[in-house]
């Protein structure tokens, strides 16, 4: 894995749940990770497609609605200028998701696309995940 620079935010999220850090390490490639935000699924507050196909059952239909509302909101904080760098951690069904529904201004700023769920490691496992390897 790439070193993650001080200021990058780190979204790790799956289809219910979202946690966003801000690294506060080192320039050395050290990962140290603050949690800013904790977020989870909300079924009343998420926008849900008009027609679904028979074969998507309402917790996918959950699901997919969350990783949109995770991309919609990725979207506005990159176009506000909130964030330099990006790390997004997902398990891949959300990050398909989220995937063809990020700005431009999303994907410029994404260091790496982590295809996996580290949504309930504590803190330190997923700084450790992270890590840059020497």
């Amino acid at each position: 894995m790439r070193r993650i620079p001080r200021g990058t935010w780190v979204l790790v999220a799956d289809g219910a749940s979202a946690r966003l850090f801000t690294n506060i390490g080192g320039e050395n490639g050290q990962v140290v990770l603050h949690q800013e935000a904790a977020i989870a699924l909300d079924p009343k507050e998420g926008e849900m497609p008009a027609i679904l196909p028979p074969e998507v059952n309402a917790k996918e239909a959950e699901e997919a609605g969350f990783a949109r509302e995770m991309a919609r909101r990725l979207n506005e904080h990159a176009l506000h200028s909130r964030f330099q760098h990006l790390v997004l951690a997902a398990d891949p069904q959300t990050l398909g998701q989220m995937r063809p529904l990020l700005h431009e201004e999303v994907r410029s700023r994404l260091l790496v696309e982590v295809p996996k769920n580290y949504t309930n490691l504590r803190r330190e496992q997923i700084e450790q995940a992270l890590a840059p390897d020497f």
